[in-house]
């Protein structure tokens, strides 16, 4: 869609009145706080002259304010942004747009995104969304989507320790092969992140961030600990969607360990 055509549908959600209201009161805020800073500096110089022309200028334009404010919040009462079915469906394009915008790997559907590997929520009639169990009040689709855009890139730039999590996967591994779960060398991926989050005592470890895990693993070269090679494969039922090198997606679902003989 044209962004101005977009622009011109989601004023069907958020109607140009309650955006003018919002001005209108930022605007006159913005006034008093700049005559505030002043008057409190004067006071600290005992500039009487100063004060006795601008403290009455203060008092009628806090009543400005308030009466924005007023105007503002009658404006707003009796609306909500889920009553328009033609305002969610721009607000959705505008959503898709501002990720396409800032190149994000958006997918899903209205109102269920993923941007791997955060889950976005969105809650027109809670006015609110949710990135990946974060809520946040920000609803502007660029800003939205902004907010997004840092927690990805800021998941993309941290460490990972690749040992640590083959030791993880290893342990859990063989405690499934111990329990019976797993009649080879093959254990399903879904029963070792259950041990993973069963061990951590928190659900806060998610599917998608395990599957990150096993996409950053995957980038090493190697992928060998105590001796095994660990290799993800494809199962009958149960499978992760991991993305993969190519900038495909790859269906995992077990794990599978080989012994690796030492050299020499």
């Amino acid at each position: 869609m044209d962004e101005i055509l977009l622009e011109d549908e989601l004023k069907t959600l958020l109607p140009d009145a309650i955006q003018e209201s919002w001005r209108e009161f930022a605007g006159q805020a913005a006034k008093l706080q700049r005559l505030s800073r002043q008057i409190a500096k004067a006071a600290e110089r005992w500039d009487l002259r100063f004060l006795r022309q601008r403290l009455p200028e203060a008092a009628q334009l806090a009543g400005t304010v308030a009466a924005a404010a007023d105007r503002a919040d009658a404006r707003l009462r009796d609306w909500r942004a889920a009553d328009s079915a033609a305002g969610v469906q721009a607000y959705a394009e505008a959503i898709e747009q501002a990720a396409q915008q800032m190149r994000l790997p958006l997918q899903g559907s209205f109102p269920d995104y993923e941007v791997f590997p955060l889950k976005l929520s969105l809650d027109l009639s809670a006015e609110q969304a949710t990135v990946s169990r974060r809520r946040t009040s920000t609803l502007e689709p660029r800003a939205l989507m902004a907010e997004v855009q840092a927690r990805h890139q800021a998941l993309h730039r941290s460490s990972f320790n690749q040992e640590r999590f083959m030791k993880a996967l290893t342990s859990a591994h063989a405690l499934l092969r111990e329990a019976g779960r797993a009649k080879n060398m093959d254990v399903p991926l879904l029963g070792i992140y259950g041990v993973l989050t069963m061990r951590s005592g928190t659900a806060d470890y998610t599917k998608s961030e395990f599957a990150f895990d096993i996409y950053r693993l995957r980038r090493e070269s190697n992928m060998v600990y105590d001796h095994h090679q660990l290799s993800f494969l494809n199962a009958r039922s149960g499978n992760l969607p991991v993305p993969n090198a190519k900038g495909g997606t790859d269906a995992l679902g077990l794990l599978r360990l080989v012994k690796v003989e030492d050299d020499g």
